[in-house]
């Protein structure tokens, strides 16, 4: 449990990043970042190249790509999202992807009942529109407005890259009768975001402006990238793997959701500004539409477990999860 909840709370420094490294450019902090996952994943990939000459060459694709989709689009998309709009409504947006990808997942293998998802589903659209409406209420229609509803329409695309990648990663791992080692595989996902970071670092430094490189702005980019890139990326997701072989199923979706009141939270410091009501009644109407989906979670993983210990009445045969 405490492993976990330390992989999400690096995870959510993701959030406050980019108001943080200002006025260092969105597009410096994503590729500086993933450039330096995809150096960590280019030492483990150097490390394990015997294994990785035993994987069909589709396969290898596969996991740059959604490394490219799943880590590099979606960071991208959460930076600008933070920047143009608010980090507390972004993390917010961004942690409602449970219910994305229960949706999606289910199209694929049914885990519960759609009427089951109604519920949820509602509660998690009425929090997105107060968000989306946050800035009107309060201001009226302006610029600021505009950016922020441009901000909250990149935090939604955030939230479905980042359920696509969840969904397609699992369905592969489960398709394939060969597992890839984990280690491999969280190393082509690397190579895969920080691929495309690296193509593009040239471009970000060219386009940043040029008080960023002042010794104190240069200095806090830098740590950004460090952090984000090494500690967030690539030592969460290590400490999370850890984690998960401890954690109960169950369990699994409200840790994730932990990592969105983290980021929420640290965000607002950050912005200087503490969160308006109209912005914590969407929230609470989101983390009340994950809370509502966990429960029937919960309970239906409880009932498959249950139907799965009456029906093995042959212990000579070992039961595939």
């Amino acid at each position: 449990m405490a492993a976990a909840l330390t992989a999400a709370l690096l995870w959510a420094f993701a959030f406050p990043a980019p108001a943080a490294v200002k006025p260092a450019s969105e597009l410096l902090l994503v590729t500086g970042r993933y450039s330096l996952f995809g150096l960590c994943g280019l030492y483990v990939l150097y490390r394990g190249r015997r294994q990785l000459r035993l994987m069909p060459m589709r396969r290898i694709l596969f996991g740059l790509y959604i490394g490219f989709v799943g880590y590099f689009v979606f960071y991208i998309c959460v930076s600008y999202s933070a920047t143009m709009g608010s980090g507390f409504i972004t993390a917010v947006i961004v942690g409602s992807s449970p219910i994305t990808i229960a949706v999606a997942g289910n199209f694929a293998e049914k885990r519960m009942s759609w009427s089951e998802l109604v519920a949820p589903v509602l509660l998690i659209l009425c929090g997105l529109t107060l968000l989306s409406a946050a800035d009107f209420i309060h201001e009226g229609p302006s610029d600021h407005a505009n950016d922020s509803l441009l901000g909250i329409l990149l935090a939604l695309m955030a939230m479905l890259t980042w359920s696509y990648f969840v969904v397609r990663n699992a369905q592969s791992q489960r398709t394939w009768e060969t597992k890839p080692d984990p280690k491999i595989w969280a190393a082509l996902v690397a190579m895969g975001a920080g691929g495309a970071s690296m193509l593009l670092l040239p471009f970000a430094i060219a386009t940043t402006p040029e008080e960023t490189f002042s010794p104190y702005p240069l200095f806090k980019i830098i740590a950004w990238c460090v952090f984000l890139g090494v500690l967030g990326s690539w030592w969460g997701t290590y400490i999370w793997v850890k984690a998960a072989q401890g954690i109960p199923v169950p369990l699994v979706g409200p840790l994730l959701a932990t990592e969105t009141i983290f980021g929420a939270i640290m965000s607002l410091p950050a912005e200087r500004r503490m969160p308006s009501w109209v912005e914590v009644g969407g929230a609470l109407f989101i983390l009340a539409g994950i809370a509502v989906y966990m429960v029937f979670d919960v309970k239906n993983s409880r009932s498959r477990r249950d139907g799965t210990e009456q029906q093995s009445d042959a212990p000579d045969v070992p039961a595939v999860t």
